[in-house]
C-alpha cells in the first residue's frame, strides 16, 4: 500500500509540475526607467555647470526622467571624475566631462587616479568654446601684432593671467606663447573668475580664455580681444580676426565639454545616450541658448570624436613639455 501511494504521489507530482512552473523571467526595464544622475566635477556657476544644467534639462525632456546635476568639485575635476568611473555602470551615473577632465589633467599630472580611455566610454562631445586673446584696457596694444611686438621688445615683463596652474586656461596662454615666439610670465590664480578679476585690477596684462567668461567685459570695454584661436571668427566677435588670419595657425584652442559613462556600461545603453546626445546637439533651441554664450555645439561621430581627443592629447601633451608644467 505504501509503495501504491508513493507511486501515486509521485505521478501527481508530474502532473501538476508544469501547472506551478514560473512563467518568463519579466523583461528588464526599458532604460531609463528612473532619474539619471549627472555628475558635474566642477563648483555650480562655472561654465561647465552652466552647460551641463542645459544638458541635463534637453536630456530629461527627450528620456522622460529626471536628470539631476551632482557638482562634485574639487582636485581639478578629479574627485568627481573618480566618483562617476566607480559608479554602477548602469547607465544612471553620467559623467559631464571637460576638457580638463577628459584630456588635460592626465597631460599634466603624473598620478591622476584615473585613465579616461580605460576607465570611460565617450558618448559625445557636445559642446565648443572657443579661446580668445583679452587683454586689460589699459595696455597700450590695439591688435594681436602690436601686443607681440611689445613682448618680443621686453621679454618677460608682460604677464598672463589662468585658472589655475595646468588648466586649459594656462594651456591655451602658453600655447600663445610659443606660437608667438614671445616671453610672457604666467600668473595663476584659483578659477576663472579670479583670473578675470586680476585683468580688470590691472594686476596681469592678458588672458587666453573662452568668450563665454570674458564676453561681458569685453561688450563693456572693460577688456579689450585681439584675437580668436579658433578656425574661423566669431559671430559675437565679427572684427576681431583669428590667429589663422595673423598668419599663427597653429594656435587653436577651446573649452569643450562631453558626456561619458564608466566603461561596462552595456552597449544598448550607450548608443541609447548617443541617440538623445546626436538629437540634443541638433536641436535648434539648444543651439540658440549656447550661442548666447558664444558657444557652438560639436557635431562628430563616434569615431571622429576619438580622433578629435587623441589630437588634443598629442596637441597638449607638447605644450605641456615645452613648458614644463607638471602638478603633483
Amino acid at each position: 500500500m505504501t509503495r501504491i501511494r508513493s507511486a501515486f504521489a509521485a505521478l501527481l507530482g508530474a502532473l501538476l509540475c508544469p501547472l506551478i512552473v514560473p512563467g518568463p523571467a519579466r523583461a528588464a526595464d526599458p532604460y531609463p526607467s528612473r532619474p539619471i544622475q549627472m555628475i558635474v566635477p566642477f563648483p555650480a556657476g562655472g561654465p561647465a555647470d552652466i552647460v551641463g544644467r542645459l544638458y541635463a534639462l534637453e536630456l530629461s525632456k527627450l528620456s522622460g526622467q529626471p536628470v539631476v546635476v551632482e557638482n562634485v568639485s574639487g582636485a581639478a575635476g578629479i574627485i568627481g571624475t573618480q566618483n562617476a568611473a566607480r559608479a554602477e555602470p548602469n547607465g544612471y551615473t553620467i559623467l559631464f566631462g571637460t576638457t580638463s577632465t577628459i584630456v588635460i589633467n592626465q597631460v599634466v599630472m603624473p598620478k591622476v587616479p584615473y585613465d579616461f580611455q580605460r576607465d570611460f566610454t565617450q558618448v559625445g562631445l557636445i559642446a565648443n568654446a572657443p579661446h580668445i586673446l583679452a587683454i586689460r584696457s589699459t595696455l597700450p596694444a590695439k591688435t594681436a601684432p602690436e601686443l607681440i611686438a611689445m613682448a618680443k621688445q621686453e621679454p618677460g615683463k608682460l604677464t598672463f593671467a589662468s585658472a589655475g596652474t595646468g588648466s586649459i586656461v594656462q594651456m591655451g596662454g602658453e600655447l600663445f606663447k610659443f606660437g608667438a615666439g614671445i616671453d610672457i610670465v604666467h600668473i595663476p590664480y584659483k578659477g576663472g573668475s579670479p583670473a578675470t578679476m586680476a585683468l580688470l585690477k590691472d594686476e596681469v596684462d592678458m588672458t587666453v580664455n573662452d568668450l563665454s567668461t570674458l564676453k561681458g567685459n569685453i561688450e563693456s570695454g572693460k577688456l579689450r580681444a585681439l584675437a580668436v584661436a579658433h578656425t574661423s571668427r566669431l559671430k559675437l566677435l565679427p572684427d576681431v580676426p583669428t590667429f589663422i588670419e595673423l598668419g599663427l595657425p597653429q594656435i587653436v584652442s577651446s573649452t569643450w565639454w562631453g558626456i561619458a559613462v564608466p566603461v561596462k556600461t552595456p552597449q544598448a545603453i550607450v548608443l541609447k545616450l548617443r541617440e538623445y546626445n546626436d538629437a540634443i546637439i541638433r536641436n535648434p533651441a539648444y543651439v540658440a541658448r549656447l550661442a548666447d554664450m558664444a558657444i557652438d555645439p560639436i557635431v562628430l561621430t563616434p569615431e571622429q570624436t576619438k580622433a578629435f581627443i587623441a589630437g588634443e592629447i598629442d596637441k597638449w601633451k607638447g605644450i605641456a613639455a615645452k613648458a614644463n608644467i607638471q602638478v603633483d
